[in-house]
């Protein structure tokens, strides 16, 4: 580096001296220079090369210096990774599984609260992967880089339980401390709490200064009302429509027990939010109660990134108050970094409103919190389909189907992102497999409607929109999944009557109306600009034109 600096000062030099050297004394001027006295004497001479001499020290002082402060902002920006592995059920009944994942998701979740600036916590997805205890704690250190692991496992016999923490640094290559915890088992939050403090108070001191700066401040939760709401988390993790009802069943137990469970609320919240999203239930029936839930966990504890989070989706999708999501997103953020979820959420609200690379950031951010989730490297996918950079959602989808031939997302946007480059076979293909791997869900039977409609297949589109009209009169069917059939079809009367009743029922869907490929033809109609209206986009999202790439709305 000193060369580096030594370079820049000759550089300089030259390039101030090189006019009066042509000027003065340049071949080009041999009579000049020969006829010429020295400018200088010789005192002055010493003098301007001590001087010269003493910018070059002051130079290389000031910019070793400059070194030293940036490597200690580097080291104030550094932030610990920790890992926490699936607690293991000792207690040979399968029955308790979802106390291992509850536990493992519940202490991600205090320690990505614990002490945000500089402590980054590897999320459930990757973690899960650990789950058997198969590697030692340094081999997953290796393997994830992370600076600490969490191993825990717990026995419980009748109402007594157990529970071993150790925490493990990869920079000493040994345990900082192991614990046991022998309590009444329905005392469960408060030997959580008692863990994640623990951790707290061993991490380094310059990193966690004192246990009551760091220490996620949580108000008493009734023991059955914790239970319901683990079993809660571990039915929502598995989300397939039969268990996100069960997800919201016992969400439901856990406020009814506990009136003050902020967290329990939340994901009350969340559930609902998913539940619409994918059409499991009709908006109209699952919003309201998503906006209920998310507004009690507000008022009992705003301070709670899952709360902020909840709120930040109802005001998105429900609400469409663009300026009130973003807040609550970011705040979300602010108070959680390490929470994978908030992250995805927000990249999801930053793609509907144009701003593709900042969702893709977003992503990024994901994926380092979450290296081996498939849902998370989908939303790469994501976010290039709605980018309209179909080649590539196209070739990260098929990057995730060869790890895992069944992960149900990246068959949905996979088939949606080769509608839109015209590969129809293939998509038509891919909808089935969706269907199948979904158990015929009908958002998916809507995909398959809509590319054989673009395909030009009027008979096949006719005969699915005859089923889906068929399976309204028993279940929920999305209008405005039917709008991009009829639109297929040519049909703009019946797209824009279905466009309309998605905002009669306050449909999530609609927030990718703005720039909808599939919409293309309506956005000059003066009924399709008056439905963008009452919705409300940013600019971001209404300036989006064909040639700069907007978003297709599936």
């Amino acid at each position: 580096m000193v060369w580096i600096v030594a370079e820049n000062v000759e550089s300089s030099a030259t390039s101030e001296l090189a006019p009066m050297e042509d000027a003065a004394g340049s071949p080009a001027n041999p009579n000049r220079m020969q006829g010429r006295a020295p400018i200088f004497s010789r005192r002055a001479r010493l003098i301007a090369a001590f001087a010269a001499v003493l910018a070059a020290i002051c130079c290389g002082l000031a910019y070793f210096r400059w070194l030293d402060y940036s490597a200690q902002a580097s080291r104030s920006a550094h932030r610990d990774t920790i890992l926490v592995t699936p607690f293991q059920n000792l207690s040979g009944d399968s029955t308790n599984d979802y106390l291992s994942d509850g536990l493992t998701d519940e202490m991600i979740t205090r320690l990505g609260q614990v002490y945000p600036q500089h402590l980054s916590v590897i999320a459930r997805s990757t973690a899960m992967q650990y789950k058997g205890g198969h590697k030692s704690a340094a081999e997953i250190a290796r393997e994830q880089h992370v600076d600490y692991i969490l191993e825990g496992s717990f026995l419980r016999q009748g109402n007594q339980m157990r529970i071993t923490a150790q925490l493990f640094s990869a920079r000493d290559q040994g345990s900082q401390w192991t614990e046991a915890y022998d309590r009444d088992g329905t005392d469960l939050f408060a030997i959580q709490r008692d863990v994640t403090d623990r951790i707290a108070k061993s991490l380094s001191r310059e990193l966690l200064a004192s246990t009551a700066a760091t220490s996620v401040a949580s108000s008493p939760v009734k023991p059955e009302a914790y239970d319901a709401y683990l079993k809660g988390l571990f039915e929502l993790n598995r989300a397939t429509p039969g268990d996100l009802e069960k997800s919201i069943g016992f969400f439901r137990q856990a406020t009814e027990k506990d009136d003050h469970f902020a967290a329990a609320y939340a994901y009350l919240a969340y559930s609902y939010n998913a539940a619409a999203d994918w059409t499991y239930m009709s908006p109209v029936d699952a919003f309201p109660k998503e906006e209920a839930a998310a507004k009690k966990a507000m008022e009992i504890d705003s301070a709670l990134s899952d709360s902020q989070l909840a709120m930040a989706e109802v005001l998105h999708e429900y609400e469409w108050d663009w300026a009130g999501a973003e807040k609550a997103y970011q705040k979300a953020l602010l108070l959680n970094p390490s929470s994978v979820v908030a992250h995805r959420l927000y990249a999801e609200y930053l793609t509907r409103a144009g701003r593709f690379e900042e969702a893709l950031s977003e992503i990024r951010r994901a994926q380092q919190l979450d290296p081996a989730s498939l849902i998370t490297s989908s939303y790469f996918c994501f976010v290039n389909f709605h980018a309209r950079n179909y080649e590539s959602a196209i070739k990260g989808c098929r990057d995730i189907l060869e790890i895992d031939p069944h992960f149900l997302p990246a068959h949905d946007w996979l088939a949606d992102s080769l509608v839109f480059a015209k590969k129809y076979e293939e998509a038509i293909a891919q909808y089935k497999k969706a269907m199948e791997e979904s158990g015929n869900a009908s958002y998916f039977l809507t995909g398959l409607g809509m590319a054989y409609a673009m395909k030009g297949d009027e008979k096949q589109a006719r005969r699915v929109l005859a089923e889906l009209n068929q399976r309204a009169k028993q279940a929920y069917v999305s209008p405005y999944e039917l709008a991009e059939t009829y639109i297929g079809l040519g049909d703009k009367e019946h797209a824009l009557g279905m466009l309309e009743e998605a905002l009669k029922e306050r449909s999530s869907e609609p927030v990718y109306l703005a720039s909808a490929a599939e919409f293309d033809s309506l956005h000059d109609d003066p009924r399709s600009k008056a439905m963008v209206s009452r919705i409300g986009f940013p600019e971001s999202a209404l300036t989006i034109t064909a040639t700069s790439k907007p978003v297709p709305s599936r």
